[in-house]
């Protein structure tokens, strides 16, 4: 039967029409929905007893949240989840300042600011939406089976976000966007300054009495350095080929990213370290302590994929562009 509603008028609204999310938006919340409903997925089913001894004396098995390898998907959605925001947040304060500059006539402030968020958004919707896109994939995986199917939501998530890293430039474009038009088009600038201020962020941290600022404030800094000599690296090899640009694009994106998500997470550990010293609440103590732990899981545990990506941006170009476009395969698309 036809719906009698369809060709009714849409009832009156004050609202604002909705505007739908950005591309980065999408994969922070789709990692902060995975994880939520994956926490209590895994704090609910029991499977077995863990293997360093019973957990849950009073239930029949452990639940599964006391396996390492389930603890490993969760603690890659909070991380994201978290992370993310901070970045995002970063991104949003920075629009802000931009638009007080530009009513209160700081044309010249507004520039700078401006160019700061054209370096930062492409990094932003490229890793953000790829890094989301497997925290909703993971979702799936902490249920299982159960994730599979419709009843439990987990699938809808991966398929939500999914567009994320297409409807405004897929990953690859904001990979160009970022290395070839960002950074080399203004030779090197925009990455000399970020990696100027990802230092400055390290420097006092260096010397730090509590041991793991101290590691990881080194850590971040020989990932900067790292991803500061490589942009050098890719704009030599590039004045005799431009295929460097785009060959090593999406790795350096990545690579970018996962440098850019540690320095959040140590700004958020710095702080928890601080707060701790200063005192808190029993609540604010657990609070600032998963902060902390959730920091070293980023840096013991993601950082390290920056390894492919340097051994990706390293490689010949010729591995991908030696293989004629009629050798890809000799049954179809000929």
């Amino acid at each position: 039967h036809a719906n009698p509603l369809a060709s009714s008028p849409p009832p009156p609204s004050s609202s604002p029409p909705l505007i739908p999310p950005s591309p980065p938006t999408q994969g922070v919340a789709a990692a902060e929905l995975a994880f939520q409903n994956s926490l209590w997925y895994a704090k609910e089913r029991r499977s077995m007893r863990s293997l360093s001894g019973t957990k849950d004396q009073d239930a029949v098995a452990d639940s599964i949240i006391w396996q390492p390898s389930v603890r490993s998907m969760l603690l890659f959605q909070k991380a994201v989840a978290e992370g993310g925001r901070s970045m995002l947040y970063e991104c949003v304060k920075l629009a802000d300042n931009m638009q007080v500059k530009e009513r209160t006539g700081d044309e010249k402030g507004a520039l700078v600011i401006d160019e700061r968020l054209g370096f930062l958004t492409p990094i932003l919707k490229g890793f953000l939406t790829e890094v989301g896109k497997e925290a909703a994939d993971l979702g799936i995986q902490v249920y299982g089976g159960h994730g599979y199917i419709k009843d439990n939501k987990a699938e809808q998530v991966y398929r939500d976000v999914r567009i994320a890293s297409l409807w405004e430039g897929t990953t690859q474009i904001q990979a160009l966007d970022l290395l070839g038009r960002k950074i080399m088009l203004q030779k090197l600038k925009p990455i000399n300054e970020h990696c100027g201020e990802l230092y400055a962020q390290c420097r006092p941290l260096l010397f730090s009495s509590n041991a793991g600022l101290r590691s990881r404030s080194w850590s971040l800094l020989g990932h900067t350095l790292e991803w500061h000599l490589m942009t050098y690296r890719i704009a030599a090899r590039a004045a005799s080929d431009k295929e460097w640009i785009s060959s090593t694009s999406v790795d350096y994106l990545m690579f970018g990213g996962y440098v850019s998500l540690a320095s959040h997470w140590l700004k958020m550990e710095a702080a928890a370290v601080n707060a701790l010293a200063a005192g808190s609440t029993d609540e604010d103590t657990e609070f600032y302590q998963a902060k902390v732990a959730t920091s070293a899981y980023v840096f013991e545990r993601l950082l390290p994929r920056t390894r492919a990506h340097k051994a990706g941006i390293n490689a010949s170009v010729s591995s991908l562009m030696d293989l004629q476009a009629n050798s890809f395969s000799f049954d179809h698309a000929r």
